[in-house]
């Protein structure tokens, strides 16, 4: 009994290896960094901040809070570029991922600065958790 493995040339697959950095990570390791912010009843703008000190890319962020209210949002900010602007709360927890179904990452160099920012316009006091999502060297 034996088999035989064949590699079409020029095909789909060559072509799908041929799409430029980002569609596919240079990087392996998954690092998920998890963050809380007590919001206090007071409307104003909640941000919370922090850089990694190595190389990462990012893949996506996660939402979720004690309560929702109308007219609340959040917002993030990864190394001065916004991602996620006026993202409205929705009643339930999400997530927002780069890219398309093959996903896309996005490099980040050393101290890259990551900023959340929860719009409190409600005025109401919660807990707001966000997760994101990388990949590291």
């Amino acid at each position: 009994m034996s088999f035989q493995i064949t590699h079409p040339a020029g095909g789909t697959i060559d072509k799908v290896r041929e799409l430029p950095y980002p569609h596919f990570s240079k990087f392996t390791r998954p690092f998920v960094r998890g963050r809380m912010i007590d919001v206090t009843g007071v409307a104003k703008i909640y941000e919370d901040t922090y850089s990694l000190p190595y190389a990462t890319e990012f893949l996506s962020v996660a939402f979720a809070a004690s309560e929702y209210c109308i007219g609340d949002f959040w917002e993030l900010t990864v190394n001065g570029d916004k991602i996620c602007e006026t993202v409205y709360t929705k009643e339930l927890p999400e997530s927002v991922s780069m890219g398309n179904s093959f996903g896309i990452v996005y490099p980040l160099p050393d101290n890259a600065e990551i900023k959340f920012e929860y719009h409190n316009l409600s005025g109401s006091a919660k807990q707001v958790w966000y997760n994101v999502k990388f990949l590291r060297k």
